[in-house]
């Protein structure tokens, strides 16, 4: 069955331009690597020698960053939880299947490349054998963290309460600047005493025991109780939303807040509102974190047809809208939620700055969504990709999400150095970059619209 698999993934890389991708991040993460790490192994084995452990636990720590974004990849693979179960197979069997296509990606052969030449410096700790065992189990560990976390995605009922959870604490640990668990590897490997080995080696094997048996049950859960979705309330759900768009808007909303990159820039807004609470935060420093937030965005804003099926999009047509019509209610839907994304900071803000600060920052978060919604509807006419609800919007060509980072930042990044440059023609300069994002965005719908109705099978094909 494995064999099946490994053979329809990459055959849909083959037939969806997704190898482009793929050869794109290896290179550029290869280049990286081959730049960095040398000089960062050499300089983490010198210091294990001499029993210092600071360069050690930050490429420890790094690595397991890594495991953890690469574990929430999208392999769009055919035999995912709700499929699985319809095999005659026992739960073991299931389980290494499921285990088994996280092998599938080109990205996860580079984390393990990387991850076992991350290894090399503890053979100049004093206890080598003891480090690299340490750490194999915290790597382990991280992966189970990360299957435990996106397992309960597949189930339902646990989606909403996953997501908050994860922000929660999140930005938590990202405001209070928690322990880095990395050192508990490092304390094995330089340990003078045998206490000062068995309290590390022993958290990490309680750590990773629980972490698997987390992802274990969180796996039997998704494959017996996966299906509970309440339909009716669901269908007798009303649109809060007024005007004819109403309905359409409020079902792009709920699908756009289902993509886990809103998420990441709800954790990083928690973030450093919690921080701008305990010391004070220039607004050059804020507003420069909606810029980073709509950048994280921005495979959202390029890909707004991604979660739509052929069959929906047609029943789009059937609808008495136009395309122009469809992106409106997307843009909408969109702005809502990057809005409420960015509301903690805004308030953060008001409070320590005043209302006048509050209306310049509504101003840049404002020029940073309309021009990132400009760009972002002519290329998701033109290069949409097939998305799944609880996921990362799936990445595109690199070179793309680069360019329409620029493109969408720039008229932000332009309003924030006009506030700063003090010159008396800067409320003039500011309007006239407002009227223009104002206007590259409704020239955008229509634009977006027309090519929607002439390119609508193109885009079925695409993503089905």
């Amino acid at each position: 069955m494995f064999r099946y698999q490994w053979r329809a993934f990459w055959r849909r890389v083959l037939r969806t331009g997704h190898l482009k991708f793929y050869l794109t991040v290896l290179t550029l993460f290869g280049w990286v690597t081959a730049v960095t790490l040398p000089d960062s192994l050499s300089r983490a084995a010198g210091e294990l020698a001499a029993g210092q452990t600071a360069s050690m636990d930050m490429l420890l720590l790094v690595l397991c960053l890594l495991w953890l974004v690469v574990l929430g990849e999208d392999l769009n693979v055919s035999l995912s939880s709700d499929r699985l179960r319809r095999f005659p197979l026992d739960v073991r069997s299931l389980l290494a299947l499921r285990l088994s296509s996280l092998f599938l990606s080109p990205i996860v052969w580079l984390a393990i490349i990387l991850s076992l030449l991350g290894l090399s410096p503890l053979l100049s700790a004093p206890h080598p054998l003891l480090g690299i065992m340490a750490a194999l189990f915290f790597f382990a560990a991280a992966i189970g963290v990360g299957m435990s976390v996106s397992q309960p995605a597949g189930i339902a009922p646990w989606r909403r309460w996953l997501l908050v959870a994860m922000a929660a604490l999140g930005a938590v640990g990202m405001a209070f600047m928690a322990v880095n668990p990395a050192t508990l590897v490092t304390a094995i490997a330089v340990a003078t005493t045998p206490d000062a080995i068995a309290v590390p080696m022993a958290t990490l094997l309680v750590t990773g025991a629980a972490a698997w048996y987390l992802f274990l049950w969180t796996f039997r859960r998704s494959l017996h109780g996966g299906t509970g979705e309440r339909a009716a309330r669901r269908a007798t759900s009303i649109a809060r939303l007024p005007g004819r768009l109403g309905p359409l808007v409020h079902k792009e909303q709920r699908s756009v807040s289902r993509v886990l990159d809103l998420w990441m820039g709800l954790l990083l807004v928690l973030a450093a509102a919690a921080l701008a609470l305990s010391a004070y935060m220039s607004s050059t420093y804020r507003q420069a974190i909606f810029v980073i937030v709509c950048a994280l965005n921005v495979n959202v804003t390029i890909n707004c047809l991604g979660l739509d099926r052929p069959a929906g999009l047609t029943r789009f047509l059937i609808l008495p809208i136009r395309g122009k019509d469809l992106f409106l209610a997307k843009n909408l839907a969109v702005m809502v939620v990057v809005a409420v994304q960015l509301m903690p900071l805004l308030a953060v803000g008001a409070w320590q700055s005043g209302f006048v600060q509050l209306g310049a920052d509504t101003m840049v978060a404002s020029v940073l969504i309309l021009a990132h919604l400009a760009w972002g509807n002519v290329v998701s006419v033109f290069d949409p990709r097939r998305g799944e609800p609880h996921r990362f919007a799936p990445p595109g060509d690199p070179v793309t999400a680069s360019v329409s980072a620029l493109i969408g930042s720039a008229p932000g990044v332009a309003v924030i150095l006009l506030l700063r440059s003090g010159s008396r023609f800067t409320a003039l300069a500011i309007a006239g970059i407002v009227l223009l994002t104002m206007a590259a965005c409704y020239s955008s719908l229509r634009y977006a619209g027309r090519s929607f109705e002439r390119r609508i099978e193109v885009i079925s094909e695409r993503l089905a």
